[in-house]
């Protein structure tokens, strides 16, 4: 009986116990716990993870992100938080143009075709005014 006990005390000691947060983890994206656990990845600084990813983007092309490895670099990087500085960037960017594209639109003058539409009622105007002219010359005379 105390032998029995002891083998389950040792099956309990040798099973790993997960907390919660490594539970999230896995859920969120279960390749890049299991990668977090296991793989050199996780020690590498993030220039190498970028330059890896580059790398595997040369040798595969477009298919590069379809590959598990990409996609671990990509989730270990996003987890580190490398992304948001370019995210920020990108979106401090957006808000310049849209600024920029807002102040355009209120400071140009009439578009193009406004201009083509004055330009012929002028024309019309001036060909009504020069008729009327012409009939009275000719009545006159």
């Amino acid at each position: 009986m105390q032998q029995r006990r002891q083998q389950q005390g040792q099956q309990r000691s040798s099973q790993r116990l997960f907390t919660a947060s490594e539970v999230a983890e896995f859920e969120y994206c279960p390749l890049a716990w299991w990668h977090e656990k296991y793989e050199p990845y996780v020690e590498a600084d993030t220039e190498d993870l970028f330059a890896h990813m580059v790398e595997l983007e040369h040798e595969h092309g477009t298919q590069a992100t379809a590959l598990p490895e990409y996609q671990v670099l990509e989730q270990l990087l996003v987890r580190r938080g490398a992304f948001e500085d370019g995210r920020q960037r990108h979106k401090e960017h957006a808000d310049e143009v849209a600024e920029i594209e807002e102040e355009q639109l209120t400071i140009a003058g009439p578009s193009r075709a406004t201009r083509i539409l004055v330009i012929t009622a002028i024309v019309i105007v001036v060909l009504a005014l020069l008729f009327i002219i012409a009939s009275f010359v000719i009545t006159i005379h």
